[in-house]
């Protein structure tokens, strides 16, 4: 049985839908590639939707395509829990607020130099942004494809949703809009000579 519920638009720039969680990842990844192709980039930009994310902790589609296409780097485009409602524990879960931009995840799957090139084209672009902690994995298809081949320099971009894995999931449209420009400027940067090893 599916619920047969179709998108809300609520105040503001908020919506409300079922499955947003991950069909907002698809439309913020081929709204950034709309905005390069106005000015392209020095990098070729590829966009992969993936299946198996959540039930396929080897790594579903996003590791077979990571695999396939041999990224020199990889973002991941997914939805974070927010945290501006009653009962949530912000010192586990960090402060996400619906409309407060896209959230930047920091741990074992994702790569410091595109963490720090992300805050770089955010803080350059004026996006606002917070930061997640994410020690052990993300539950996303980073954890997949960072250990692709020789390991694939790999970044998470998250939008805050609030009821995730609900019929009524809400984000803020706005918060799709950074997080597209946020990739869009993080490509826009990338040049043929990039270095993601370490500094």
């Amino acid at each position: 049985m599916v619920l047969n519920a179709g998108m809300i638009r609520l105040a503001g720039d908020r919506i409300a839908s079922r499955a947003v969680d991950n069909r907002i990842g698809a439309y913020v990844v081929l709204e950034a590639l709309r905005l390069l192709s106005v000015d392209p980039p020095a990098a070729a930009a590829f966009a992969v939707a993936t299946v198996q994310e959540e039930i396929a902790y080897s790594g579903g589609g996003a590791r077979s395509s990571a695999f396939a296409l041999e990224p020199d780097v990889a973002l991941v485009v997914d939805v974070t829990f927010s945290t501006d409602v009653p009962d949530i524990e912000k010192k586990e879960l960090g402060d996400h607020r619906i409309g407060g931009g896209p959230v930047l995840s920091r741990g074992s799957a994702n790569h410091p130099v595109v963490f720090d090139q992300l805050v770089e084209a955010a803080e350059a672009e004026k996006i606002p942004f917070t930061f997640q902690a994410a020690p052990r994995s993300t539950r996303t298809d980073a954890d997949g494809i960072h250990l692709v081949r020789f390991g694939v320099p790999t970044g998470l971009v998250s939008v805050p949703n609030r009821y995730m894995h609900s019929p009524n999931e809400l984000v803020s449209l706005g918060d799709l809009e950074r997080a597209a420009r946020l990739l869009a400027a993080f490509v826009r940067r990338v040049q043929p000579d990039a270095d993601f090893r370490p500094r």
